[in-house]
């Protein structure tokens, strides 16, 4: 009973998880340079309510193709409101809810443009964050992003399906 009781006060106390379905989109600005922007409303909570706060100081979106990967950085964040996150990107979640958030992740790479616009099948993608004081990015969710119409450049974001069950938590 002891050992148990030590476990529960002095285990770090918490780890982030994300609730399903995260939901997503997509837009190719059509710029001098094209920019792929990808935009997911993420949901997460801490598995303790008791635990200290978790800063995500930073994230960033780990796109798969075959053998290559894509490293696509986070940009910005917003309340479910659209209300830029105070210290975007970084943002806190807390023991005592869940917390909403928009978050943008941008880049130019020339073939995740091209992969985007004629992906035919499913694409895996894999949300990480930097959390508190880590000096490494930890895999938050996973998620198989499929672009069910064709992909059109311009401002407009076109919503993706995530491969997620929306009557599913995780």
């Amino acid at each position: 009973m002891a050992s148990k009781l030590t476990k529960l006060l002095f285990r770090p106390g918490w780890r982030l998880k994300c609730i399903d379905p995260p939901l997503g989109w997509v837009r190719i600005l059509d710029e001098t340079l094209p920019v792929a922007e990808l935009r997911l409303q993420i949901t997460c909570f801490l598995t303790q309510s008791w635990a200290s706060p978790v800063l995500v100081r930073d994230a960033q979106l780990r796109v798969m193709d075959g053998e290559r990967e894509f490293i696509i950085p986070w940009t910005a964040s917003a309340d479910p409101d659209g209300e830029p996150l105070p210290k975007s990107p970084e943002f806190s979640v807390k023991g005592s809810s869940t917390h909403h958030a928009f978050i943008d992740f941008a880049s130019d790479a020339p073939d995740l443009i091209t992969l985007l616009e004629t992906a035919t099948g499913p694409t895996p993608i894999m949300f990480e964050g930097l959390f508190n004081a880590a000096l490494e990015f930890r895999a938050v969710a996973s998620l198989d992003m499929s672009i069910e119409q064709p992909l059109l450049r311009g401002p407009q974001w076109q919503q993706v399906d995530t491969g997620r069950d929306p009557g599913r938590r995780s």
